[in-house]
This record gives C-alpha cells, sequence and structure tokens, in this order.
C-alpha cells in the first residue's frame, strides 16, 4: 500500500499541472477526500480513479475535474453524494475562471457517476465512468481490500444488512450487458471484474448459509 504522505503529494501536484490558478480549491479538495469516516471513498481511490482515467485515453481537463470532484462530497447515500459533488463544481469552478461550458461538462460527467451507464456515443462519460468503475477489475487482493475499505465506511450497519445489501449490489452488476464503456476497459477490465464479482457473490452466499 502506498504511503498515504506519497499519494496526497502526488495529487496536489497533479491538481497543480491541472488547475494552477485555483491551488486552494485543490487544497480543500484533498481535505475532503481526507475527511474521517471515508476508507474506500478516499485519496487512494482518487488517485487510482484519475491513473485509470489515463489509462483508458482520458486527460482532457474537464474529465480530470469530474473524476476530482465526483466524491468529494461523500456521506454514504449513492446518488445524493454524487448530486451535492456535482452542486460542489458549479459553485466552486466558476471561481478559478473556467469557462461555463467547460463548467457543465464537468457536472454532466459527474452525474454520470450515479449509474455509471453513459449514453451511446458519450466518450468522456464512458471514460470518466470507466475509471470510477476500473477497481472492480484489479487484483483479487486489491479487490477484495477495496470491499473491506467499503465495509468500514457502515460501521454502524448490522452485518447481516450489509451482506444482504451488498449481495444486492453484486447481483445487480452482474446482470448488467457491460460494467465498463471503453474498448480498453472491456478487454483489460470486464473479464476480471465479473471474475471478481462472481467470487464475492458466492462468497455472500457461503455466509448466509
Amino acid at each position: 500500500m502506498a504511503d498515504p504522505a506519497v499519494v496526497s503529494q502526488a495529487l496536489a501536484d497533479a491538481w497543480r499541472s491541472l488547475l494552477p490558478e485555483a491551488l486552494g480549491l485543490g487544497t480543500e479538495l484533498l481535505e475532503r477526500w481526507s475527511e474521517p469516516h471515508r476508507n474506500y471513498h478516499a485519496l487512494p481511490h482518487l488517485a487510482h480513479a484519475l491513473d485509470s482515467l489515463r489509462r483508458v485515453g482520458g486527460g482532457s481537463p474537464t474529465e480530470q475535474l469530474a473524476v476530482w470532484f465526483h466524491d468529494a462530497v461523500y456521506t454514504g447515500t449513492p446518488g445524493t453524494d454524487e448530486e451535492a459533488s456535482a452542486e460542489l463544481a458549479a459553485a466552486r469552478l466558476p471561481l478559478s475562471g473556467l469557462p461555463p461550458a467547460a463548467v457543465d461538462e464537468v457536472v454532466r460527467l459527474i452525474l454520470v457517476t450515479i449509474d455509471h451507464s453513459p449514453a451511446s456515443g458519450d466518450l468522456p462519460g464512458a471514460r470518466v465512468s470507466d475509471a470510477d468503475f476500473a477497481i472492480l477489475g484489479s487484483t483479487s487482493p486489491r479487490y477484495l481490500a477495496s470491499v473491506a475499505a467499503l465495509r468500514a465506511e457502515s460501521p454502524r450497519l448490522d452485518a447481516q444488512f450489509w451482506r444482504a445489501g451488498r449481495r444486492e449490489r453484486v447481483v445487480e452488476l452482474l446482470g448488467r450487458d457491460f460494467l465498463f464503456y471503453t474498448d480498453f476497459g472491456r478487454a483489460r477490465w470486464e473479464p476480471l471484474a465479473r471474475a471478481n464479482l462472481n467470487v464475492e457473490l458466492t462468497a455472500l452466499a457461503d455466509s448466509v448459509r
């Protein structure tokens, strides 16, 4: 596991290259991603998603900013968190001098991460969605660590309710025609993601027997 200080510094450097005229905003975002209640939705996820965005051919400022903001607000409420993160981007980015059309595109891309189902032909949406979901197609140990981190973000949730909710989510993901929408994602991450999800589903079923 990478040193948190190293990850934080690398992200700070990345923000400085992306939007040097808004260093204060970068600091705010790093602080948000470092909040103590975060285990999965934390700096390592941000760093991994940005690297994954690069791997699927993304890298435009709007795509990078969408990844930076997509979980900037995190309360553990799917959908609502992304909407609040989009609202944060809409409020903060104009102050950095970003053109209105670019701000609108960042907001749109953040909202794609609610259901990870970009429209056909939406290549920026596909790249951002795949970058956020890339952890699903990682190595088995890394995938399992991400699931444990997700579980740690709900410490008050009874184990039985967690397993039931998680099983429902895994079944929903496996029922999709595609988890990834870029050529790279489908070739490199889709098979691994489905294998990881099936292994987890089996473990969840065994835990309730």
